[in-house]
Parts: structure tokens; C-alpha cells; sequence
């Protein structure tokens, strides 16, 4: 993870942190534009960011199954 973004500490965070806490929004994303978008495929057509609830994009298609 490369730069500063604005909630890159709370990602690195919920690795840490135990599940129950995650689900009581310890740590959730952020919910403006981090600025730095890293991208994971969260289903077969979007694609989110994992720093921020705003960054969300179609998946690009061609890129796995």
C-alpha cells in the first residue's frame, strides 16, 4: 500500500481487529472519497475501493471469472 490516502489507517486497522468490532463499524470505510482508490473485485460486475464506501466502478471485463 503505497501513499497517505485519507482512511488508509483504518484499513490497515481492520486486519487487526477482531471480527465482532467490524461489525459494531469499528474501523468501517470511510464515507467520503479517499482520493487514492485501490481496487478489489467485489462481485463479478463492481468493482470497490478498499479505503472508502464512495469509490465503487463496473469490473472491467476480461479480468478473471
Amino acid at each position: 500500500m503505497a501513499g497517505a490516502g485519507a482512511y488508509r489507517w483504518r484499513t490497515r486497522v481492520r486486519g487487526h481487529l477482531p471480527w465482532f468490532l467490524l461489525a459494531l463499524g469499528v474501523a468501517c470505510k470511510g464515507g467520503r472519497d479517499c482520493g487514492s482508490h485501490e481496487w478489489y473485485r467485489h462481485d463479478r460486475a463492481v468493482a470497490r475501493c478498499y479505503h472508502c464506501a464512495v469509490g465503487e466502478r463496473p469490473w472491467p471485463a476480461g479480468h478473471g471469472t
